[in-house]
């Protein structure tokens, strides 16, 4: 347990976080004072004897929960990129009160009947701009979670949203460990046949981390999409496919019966907030409304799409027969990617894996910074000597024009074990106007890119670099944020909106000007 002459971190907002100093015995305790200090400005909230206005009432109501957010945002950061058993444990240890205490947010009688008195003043019927609309979106929202439930169905949707934080959770955690369970060793350097240099060279330097001779794959991204992708050897590409999509079906990371609990609490939830399914509960503020909307869109959409997908299948088998005699099979799931990428040499003499010397991460994200000067005006600026929670983790301040740190951000490219896969952004700190203006933002963006390797630096393919830049769109689009509530700032926006910022700044990967800055081969 942290010493009384050492403070416990995670009981402060840092703007740069000492991820030096986070140890796992320091989240029980941070997260059982933080929510006590949070449940306390609730209770003042709800007991404010003066008029009740904006400051006292939706303001106190925004600033609420400030120092628990940050605070579970580190850890679940974390639990997320850097995990081992003892923070794993103080992890899902706090989850359940952390979960207990946000579900009762909507459901304490007297907040609930705080806002309602506030938004029967004058001064919220004069409400414009952000401030009106957090005011609707909270007592919707409010509503939407239960604030008009009588005291047993508040009781009940509590237990089904503390119950649904364990199950997701540890869902999530026996995805990760079969993924890192899985490994796939290959002595003999023949069957390697169709693999291109970069992915024989990392199978290689895996294997020599492991102590183990030959060539070694997992089910990280980069590993497996180079097999399927490229490996002659069809055996192979299916043992690792079905091994891939058959992850935690089996075993001690057996999701099944997690995933018929979750689906039943689901449902439950839904019906207990008065919606049909629980497609319609997630989506009602979105822009479907209803999953009958989203289903029907989903189907049109198949009728717009099944005939050319039809076709485009009929060629690559007609392909492949070109290449292996009419007799060949139709085309599996495994082979699809295998022969899309020959197809695409053939008609194109194009090679993605060509196109890797020239895209060397460090240049590529040089390029990207360059191009949103550019664009924006903004300068991005890696800085040294900040605590960081991995060596190849890299931090940036971004700057206006005049000098002013407008937020920063931590960056972490590649696979781990200890790190979940895919890629994302995520916000530490969202800024909101201070003395002299607004304070800066603090978010990352991490992904799952090929690593260096024997010395050579990370040379990606271009949809490679596409995710770097669709991230930092996302990034760009939490730390360019001026809205004065937090609530509503950064890239807490509507679910449909928020892919908009990052597929535009995905797009600047294709266009000439931008590439011109760091497409060269290294």
């Amino acid at each position: 347990m942290p010493t009384n002459t050492e403070p416990n971190p995670l009981l402060e907002v840092n703007f740069r976080i000492p991820f030096d100093r986070i140890r796992a015995e320091h989240v029980e305790p941070a997260m059982k004072k933080l929510l006590a200090e949070s449940r306390e400005r609730m209770n003042a909230i709800a007991a404010e004897a003066r008029p009740r206005t904006f400051q006292n009432t939706m303001q106190a109501l925004d600033e609420m929960t400030e120092q628990p957010d940050y605070a579970m945002s580190v850890v679940k950061h974390l639990e997320s990129v850097a995990t081992y058993p003892e923070l794993r444990a103080a992890h899902n240890a706090v989850q359940p009160e952390v979960s207990a205490f946000y579900s009762c947010i909507p459901l304490d009688e007297g907040l609930w009947k705080a806002v309602q008195q506030y938004a029967s003043t004058e001064e919220a019927q004069k409400l414009a701009g952000t401030r009106k609309r957090f005011l609707t979106k909270t007592i919707d929202s409010f509503r939407r979670h239960g604030a008009e439930l009588d005291a047993a169905g508040k009781a009940r949707l509590e237990q089904i949203d503390v119950e649904l934080s364990k199950l997701t959770t540890k869902f999530g955690e026996n995805v990760l460990d079969s993924t890192n369970a899985f490994e796939l060793v290959i002595a003999d350097e023949s069957k390697l046949a169709g693999l291109p240099p970069t992915a024989i060279a990392a199978a290689r330097a895996s294997a020599e981390a492991k102590g183990v001779a030959g060539w070694r794959f997992t089910l990280q991204g980069p590993s497996y999409t180079a097999l399927l992708t490229y490996l002659a050897d069809a055996w192979v590409r299916e043992y690792v496919y079905r091994a891939y999509t058959t992850r935690a079906t089996s075993g001690e990371f057996d999701n099944r019966a997690l995933l018929g609990r979750i689906l039943e609490l689901r449902r439950e939830k839904a019906k207990l907030l008065r919606f049909q399914n629980f497609a319609d509960l997630v989506i009602e503020d979105r822009m479907a409304h209803s999953g009958e909307r989203a289903e029907k869109f989903l189907a049109e959409l198949k009728v717009k799409t099944e005939a050319r997908f039809r076709e485009e299948n009929q060629e690559l088998t007609a392909f492949r027969r070109t290449l292996e005699g009419a007799g060949a099979p139709e085309l599996a799931a495994w082979d699809i990617g295998y022969y899309a990428e020959k197809q695409r040499a053939a008609l194109y003499d194009f090679d993605e894996e060509a196109l890797r010397p020239y895209f060397p991460v460090e240049r590529v994200i040089q390029g990207m910074f360059e191009t949103v000067w550019r664009l924006y005006g903004i300068r991005v600026v890696e800085e040294s000597g900040v605590p960081v929670w991995h060596p190849d983790v890299k931090y940036y301040g971004i700057y206006d024009q005049d000098g002013t740190l407008l937020g920063a951000f931590y960056a972490d490219w590649y696979p781990r074990e200890a790190k979940r896969g895919g890629a994302w952004m995520d916000a530490f700190i969202t800024g909101v106007p201070g003395d002299g203006g607004f304070l800066p933002h603090l978010a990352l963006m991490c992904g799952n890119l090929t690593p260096p390797i024997g010395g050579e630096p990370a040379l990606l393919t271009h949809r490679e670099v596409q995710t770097i830049f669709h991230e930092f769109g996302h990034l760009l689009h939490h730390c360019l944020s001026r809205v004065e509530l937090r609530s509503l700032a950064g890239t807490s926006v509507a679910w449909d909106f928020v892919e908009l910022p990052s597929q535009i700044m995905e797009n600047w990967s294709w266009e000439r000007e931008a590439l011109d800055l760091f497409a060269r081969h290294y």
